[in-house]
């Protein structure tokens, strides 16, 4: 029996969790299924970094469309989509709907959400089957199609915990010229506005002022959208005393490795949707200071998994990862807590079977949608 073909369309292919989504997916569904991936848009500056990551995989990445008048992705997508069993379509994708149309005979189609503005935007009466990696997100596309909601589902974002190995901590520590004994706090993530960097920025000066001895890793490239805003946040850094106190590493394709370096992960972000960082913190075992926001107060329970803080509230953080500074034995137990939920709840042995009955449950011959 062939392999199933699931073929997976980008708006565009940057950094983030779906891009480790398909990742991670085109590797442990084989051998059953083959993923390929379509990129409908290319800007100046998107990082090349997922591209040479499917590319190592033998994930087939066609840009085709990339740079073609919209008229012409359309036709590109009607050809290729027949060619498989299963379309999965990411961003919002506005070519993919007038090609589905097209077709006297189409693939299911499953959607799959990182956003509640995604969630609710667009018509659905194509959409098969739609994937949001947390219940806010899942409900927001619910309510998007009366009369089968059953057909919005919840699988998160899948984390393999064979790439996460605390025995590599001494030697990012020696990359970061940072004894063990000294506390290092990390983000990680897009340079993206919403992601309120410029509060974590300030939760480090604050931090600074009773614990001058913490250092801070953030990792992660700007947004393609408005450069402007990586430029911001480091003249901000500079102004508040941090030059000797943040590293920027910019994107990196081994966040799991560099996670083991770090003692705390902070994620302050306002209107995101499900941070998949703090499923990675967890599989290194680190506590996380996050705001509850969407899918991140559905992965961490206060004070059990991790500790929260308002929005916009820079002197809480502060605070907050005082008390993570101060106390070793606060961050191991967070940590610990927070792995076994990742364990139970985001790893691969948890989620792929639910990828596995979707994609089954939509290719069997004459299966009701």
């Amino acid at each position: 029996m062939r392999p199933r073909r699931l073929l997976w369309v980008f708006a565009w292919l940057v950094v983030g969790g779906e891009e480790t989504e398909v990742r991670l997916l085109a590797q442990h569904l084989r051998p059953d299924w083959t993923v390929d991936v379509v990129v409908c848009s290319r800007r100046p500056g998107m990082p090349e970094q997922t591209h040479r990551q499917l590319a190592e995989l033998g994930v087939p990445v066609d840009t085709t469309p990339c740079g073609l008048p919209d008229e012409e992705i359309v036709d590109h997508l009607t050809r290729i989509v027949p060619r498989f069993d299963v379309v999965v379509a990411s961003q919002a994708v506005p070519y993919l709907r007038p090609a589905l149309q097209r077709l006297a005979v189409r693939p299911p189609l499953v959607e799959h959400g990182g956003l509640v503005s995604e969630a609710r935007s667009g018509v659905k009466d194509l959409t098969d089957r739609y994937v949001g990696v947390c219940a806010t997100i899942r409900d927001a596309a619910a309510e998007a199609m009366p009369g089968r909601e059953h057909h919005a589902l919840e699988i998160p974002s899948l984390v393999d915990l064979a790439e996460f190995d605390p025995r590599q901590r001494a030697g990012v520590r020696r990359e970061w010229e940072v004894a063990d004994d000294v506390p290092v706090v990390g983000w990680v993530g897009r340079l993206d506005r919403k992601k309120r960097v410029e509060d974590v920025l300030a939760a480090a000066a604050l931090l600074a002022e009773d614990h001058p001895e913490v250092r801070w890793v953030l990792v992660g490239g700007p947004n393609f959208a408005y450069r402007e805003y990586e430029v911001e946040l480091h003249r901000h850094a500079t102004a508040l005393g941090l030059d000797g106190v943040v590293r920027w590493l910019g994107d990196r394709p081994d966040v799991p490795r560099l996670l083991a370096g770090l003692d705390a992960v902070v994620w302050l972000s306002e209107g995101e949707g499900m941070p998949h960082v703090l499923a990675e913190a967890g599989a290194a075992c680190l506590p996380v200071l996050a705001t509850p926001d969407n899918g991140a107060a559905e992965q961490v329970v206060d004070g059990r998994s991790g500790l929260f803080v308002p929005h916009r509230d820079p002197a809480a953080a502060a605070a907050a990862l005082g008390r993570l500074v101060r106390d070793p034995g606060l961050r191991a137990r967070l940590g610990r807590q927070l792995h076994a939920d990742v364990v139970a709840r985001y790893s691969v042995p948890a989620v792929l079977p639910q990828w596995r009955a979707l994609l089954d449950e939509l290719t069997v011959v004459d299966s009701p949608s």
